[in-house]
């Protein structure tokens, strides 16, 4: 591997991390199942499953993700930045679709859990709501900031590799602090149906 390769390879594996999206996720179903069960109104648990629902599919699109995106990373190490602009453009490119389909379902779980604390909420599932919202919007967030890795990565404009890892690494720490409040979100939002 050559040096002009690895700097921009050792930022872009550093990246993989938004795996950590699956198993956020995954925990949040378990705090809409909890409020369910402890008797919410009907229109309040179908607003809950509809948001559940997109998490669910956002969780299925991830999980597939993840494997392309690493896959990818090993081309970009043997192909240096040229020729992998050039040979892996498309497949970047369907990556980016794919993150911003996972984006648009968790904004979408966001706002069917903002709609649900106005069908007479009381105020610890109104917390809850809006805290598990937070949670997603966040994620949501995240995901968009990975397709503006991408984008940086494929910036034909933009040749020093320094200048490219400078970019993504901004984007990173930006998108790595969204998914650290995201998940401490969901943990308060947990922590919130846990209080008498």
């Amino acid at each position: 591997m050559s040096n002009s390769k690895s700097p921009l390879y050792s930022v872009l594996a550093i990246l993989v991390s938004l795996v950590v999206l699956a198993g956020g996720a995954a925990k949040l179903y378990r705090g809409a199942s909890q409020l369910k069960e402890s008797g919410s109104n009907s229109k309040v648990d179908e607003l809950l499953a509809k948001s559940d629902s997109s998490a669910d599919e956002a969780n299925r699109q991830s999980a597939a993700i993840a494997p392309v995106f690493q896959e990818l990373l090993g081309d970009f190490d043997k192909l240096g930045i040229q020729a992998f602009r050039s040979e892996k453009r498309e497949a970047c490119e369907k990556l980016s679709e794919q993150f911003a389909a996972v984006s648009e379902h968790l904004y979408e779980s966001s706002r069917v859990l903002v709609e649900a604390t106005k069908h007479g909420t009381n105020e610890k599932t109104t917390s809850f709501l809006l805290m598990r919202s937070k949670s997603h919007e966040l994620l949501g967030k995240a995901n968009t900031q990975n397709v503006d890795i991408i984008r940086a990565i494929l910036d034909e404009s933009v040749v020093d590799v320094d200048v490219i890892v400078q970019k993504v690494q901004s984007i990173a720490e930006s998108r790595d602090a969204n998914e650290k409040a995201a998940n401490e979100a969901a943990e308060e939002s947990t922590a919130i149906l846990k209080r008498s």
